[in-house]
């Protein structure tokens, strides 16, 4: 008689395997194509098992970008702990544009129109690991006399809005001009509604 041992992982190993599976296929195959079997086969596993870390395939898609951005603001903060608060703001939008793994991701939800459930997604980021980061740089520039800012919650969601058009443009493949006059207006939205110097804001960015 044959014995067949399961072996046991632990759980935040078996996880960060699902989620490694999840995220290859969603990049090659597509959001849309890749169904919850396919994830589990990838690493061998029972479809239970993925039922037991994630509810749905879209709290997947949540897990991957979570991952992202909490490397990304963790990675951030420890850089940047003695700028300045505009020094700080400048190196945090620079790297919001900077290329990462989830770039063709994105792209993967972007081309299946898959607008909404994009949106859903990252403005989850937005609030639950981004603001609280914004929020400490606007309370040290407002100390340090760079910012003034008095309605902090009303000023992240416009800091938002406005990058949200350079993000547009860069996805809808705008011309590098017409980007780079975008990035111009930017600098002075931002520097109006945070209440920064004339012209003390540089944005280096470059499209997606």
């Amino acid at each position: 008689m044959v014995t067949i041992t399961r072996i046991k992982k632990d759980p935040e190993v078996r996880r960060t395997e699902l989620i490694d599976a999840a995220f290859a296929l969603f990049c090659s195959v597509g959001y849309e194509k890749t169904m919850i079997i396919d994830i589990v086969k990838k690493i061998g596993v029972a479809k239970g098992t993925f039922y037991y870390y994630f509810p749905t395939k879209e709290a997947m898609l949540e897990s991957i970008c979570n991952r992202w951005a909490t490397e990304m603001a963790t990675s951030f903060k420890l850089e940047s702990r003695h700028f300045t608060a505009l020094g700080k703001l400048q190196s945090f939008i620079v790297q919001l544009f900077l290329p990462s793994p989830l770039d063709v991701l994105f792209d993967r939800l972007w081309a299946e129109e898959q607008f909404d459930l994009l949106y859903k997604t990252w403005q989850h980021q937005l609030e639950t690991v981004f603001n609280p980061l914004l929020a400490d740089m606007i309370q040290q520039g407002n100390q340090e006399g760079t910012m003034h800012v008095v309605y902090q919650e009303e000023t992240i969601a416009f800091f938002w809005s406005t990058l949200n058009c350079l993000w547009e443009a860069s996805y809808l493949r705008e011309p590098s001009t017409v980007f780079i006059n975008k990035v111009k207006v930017a600098e002075s939205v931002l520097e109006r509604i945070l209440g920064i110097e004339k012209e003390a804001l540089e944005l280096s960015l470059t499209q997606l």
